[in-house]
């Protein structure tokens, strides 16, 4: 039997090579040194504060409405190649009596020597739960509603040139779980890891490659990062486990002026242990598998990639065409592409910033056995 040690080294080496070399559409690796700039023409940057009403959808929520602070910023002595940071608040009400409030920071240092990323939020939360497994089918869903609060964190130094490496912080709790099947009765809790209230405090060890020339929306260059967090029960974890990740981006441009992208993510969580079933590995949502319902397929292990080509249309707009795939497993010896989930789909896209390109997007995605449409922030990845 494969241990997940020797899974995990098969895994990074592979998936690693490919993307770390040159690429293979003529673009060269960007050093956020020598990126092109996203500033203003006159190298000025101009500090952006947007205060949004909130209106969107997405089927996790259905309809949504709430408020939405985003400041996009420079801190002082950066340069004018230092990539650009941002803080989004948002306070969210939704039609399924869903509410939502988070903190997503994403800081860069003057000189880029250090990097702060995180994501907070508070969560009342009513979802659709369809079991554990790759099998799982549409009869089977049940509701399930619980309070969490989440506190993540990530801050990274600069080891050379675009490395970074650095610890993640995370506290997670789940309360106030309940169960409802489709006429609204209630069910027993148990069928639920974690069901009886849970806690995951952990901590690990971040490293990223991060060539991009944006974080927020990225035309050119990539990122590699892996990541390894702990959740033993004397940190108070109350179902200790074991969560790696990898997320590996690309970014082509096939035209010089950067009017049409070809981007492409790998994702992967691979678990050991016994994590509740908001930490298991989840398929689908707005950014990856878009038309799957986040968390439509759960288990111990999942791995999605996504190709995205992104055209810039006049003025501020842009189109996009999107295809995923991907697949969840619980032992590596059953795992199986022969039920592979897939989703495809379109988008449009709105610049609210053209100083500093910052996106709003609607995309409608579509699987063989759901649709979704999402209106958000940011790019998908």
């Amino acid at each position: 039997m494969c241990t997940l040690t020797h899974i995990l080294r098969c895994f990074c080496l592979f998936a690693f090579l490919p993307w770390i070399g040159i690429d293979s559409l003529g673009a060269q690796s960007v050093d956020p040194s020598t990126a092109e700039a996203v500033h203003a023409p006159d190298s000025t940057y101009r500090t952006r504060n947007l205060v949004l009403p909130a209106l969107g959808t997405s089927p996790e929520t259905g309809f949504l409405f709430g408020g939405v602070y985003m400041r996009q910023f420079k801190p002082g002595g950066a340069s004018p190649d230092t990539r650009s940071s941002s803080f989004l608040f948002s306070a969210i009400y939704t039609l399924k009596k869903q509410l939502m409030i988070s903190f997503y920071p994403e800081w860069v240092s003057p000189a880029e020597g250090w990097m702060l990323s995180g994501e907070n939020f508070v969560n009342y939360f009513p979802e659709d739960y369809w079991g554990i497994g790759p099998y799982t089918r549409s009869p089977e869903r049940v509701s399930v509603t619980y309070t969490q609060v989440n506190l993540d964190e990530t801050l990274l130094r600069r080891l050379g040139r675009n490395l970074y490496a650095g610890l993640d912080i995370r506290y997670s709790r789940l309360q106030g779980i309940r169960l409802k099947d489709g006429e609204g009765n209630r069910l027993p809790s148990e069928m639920l890891p974690g069901a009886g209230g849970s806690v995951s405090s952990g901590v690990g060890w971040v490293l990223r490659l991060d060539r991009r020339n944006s974080l927020m929306t990225p035309t050119r260059g990539m990122m590699a990062e892996i990541s390894n967090l702990f959740y033993p029960a004397f940190l108070g974890s109350t179902d200790p486990y074991l969560g790696f990740t990898l997320d590996l981006r690309r970014y082509w441009r096939l035209k010089r002026k950067a009017t049409s992208i070809l981007a492409v993510q790998l994702r992967g969580r691979l678990t050991e242990g016994h994590p509740s079933f908001r930490d298991l590995a989840l398929l689908g949502g707005e950014n990856v598998m878009r038309g799957y319902y986040t968390g439509r397929y759960r288990d111990h292990n999942a791995l999605q990639t996504e190709a995205e080509w992104r055209k810039k249309l006049g003025g501020r707009f842009g189109f996009t065409l999107f295809a995923g795939t991907g697949e969840v497993w619980r032992r590596f010896e059953d795992f199986s592409m022969r039920n592979y989930k897939w989703s495809a789909g379109l988008g449009l896209r709105y610049d609210f910033n053209p100083e500093d390109p910052t996106n709003i997007r609607f995309d409608y995605g579509f699987t063989k056995e759901s649709t979704g449409l999402y209106i958000t922030f940011g790019e998908a990845f």
